[in-house]
């Protein structure tokens, strides 16, 4: 499954939407782009269904379609990367603001964009991953969340191919020159269990793209899953010395970091270094670095030699 399937965005959940926009953007690391673009009009019934609570409670709401713009996102373009940063109040309401109270912000859903996005769909209920979120128009999936938070910690969601007027505006984003010429390559994610991990991903169709290494300058042995076009890079601590072992130890289970392949890892950790970004952490073979981004969004920047 997700042989043919794009990213669209990396979801992060915040409670202060412009200062995480601020902070990459005075950073280097990301360009303040706007809120995603007002949905193409089509007439007819929207339907939104979600979870009041991150374990059910769902409540499903209907609306005539059109209308002003409602969207409340600001999007980071990292590399070409789309960085979702949503804001919510910490607290009951929906599952994303429980999220939010009970881990802080960060990272919680990869959204892809599918072509068969209504069977996909299928074939993640048929393997017990539960629907959270579901927005249509006119019986059509716009966007959905598919429950795969078991191990990991962090939700896959669906919407259709992206149409051309998304396209463009994504060209121009990329066309900033601002925008670092940095390649999305995935995600890291902190894990209690390595092995189950990976046997939870086998199970809901994602294939082990590595064997389980380890890194003594990280302490931490790792494996990546192949989730789409994305590696799913999955971490666990060998000791508290760790670069994973704080997040896991604040937030359990979850992405710890966002990664890109760079051209010149050393002139990138150059311009990083030199806008006052602090170097955590360098992989054994040198090919990866650690960059301390967390105040705001609490992720940390990796840039992989590529």
């Amino acid at each position: 499954m997700g042989e043919d399937w794009e990213v669209n965005h990396v979801g992060m959940t915040v409670s202060n939407r412009n200062a995480v926009l601020r902070h990459y953007q005075a950073l280097g690391v990301g360009v303040s782009v706007g809120p995603q673009p007002l949905l193409p009009y089509e007439a007819g019934e929207g339907s939104l269904m979600y979870y009041r609570t991150l374990e059910g409670d769902p409540v499903t709401n209907t609306y005539t379609t059109g209308g002003a713009h409602t969207f409340n996102d600001g999007e980071s373009q990292i590399g070409d990367c789309q960085l979702e940063c949503y804001p919510m109040k910490p607290g009951p309401g929906m599952f994303l603001s429980e999220y939010l109270q009970k881990k802080g912000p960060g990272i919680n859903h990869i959204c892809f964009n599918s072509p068969t996005v209504e069977e996909d769909t299928e074939r993640f209920l048929s393997k017990g991953c539960a629907l959270m979120f579901n927005a249509l128009v006119n019986d059509k999936t716009v966007e959905n969340y598919l429950d795969t938070r078991a191990f990991g910690d962090v939700m896959i969601s669906l919407r259709p191919p992206p149409t051309e007027w998304e396209r463009a505006w994504k060209a121009n984003n990329l066309a900033h020159p601002l925008v670092n010429d940095w390649t999305f390559r995935g995600v890291g994610i902190a894990v209690a269990d390595l092995e189950q991990t990976l046997r939870y991903y086998e199970s809901i169709g994602f294939d082990q793209h590595t064997e389980v290494a380890r890194d003594p300058r990280t302490a931490a042995e790792f494996a990546a899953v192949s989730v789409g076009p994305l590696r799913f890079e999955f971490f666990s601590a060998l000791d508290q010395d760790s670069i994973y072992a704080e997040s896991f130890a604040l937030r359990g289970d979850g992405v710890n970091d966002i990664a890109f392949e760079v051209a010149d890892l050393v002139a990138e950790t150059a311009k990083l270094e030199a806008r006052g970004v602090e170097l955590l952490r360098t992989s054994e073979d040198g090919r990866s670095v650690y960059f301390d981004t967390r105040a705001e969004g609490n992720i940390m920047v990796r840039l992989v030699q590529r």
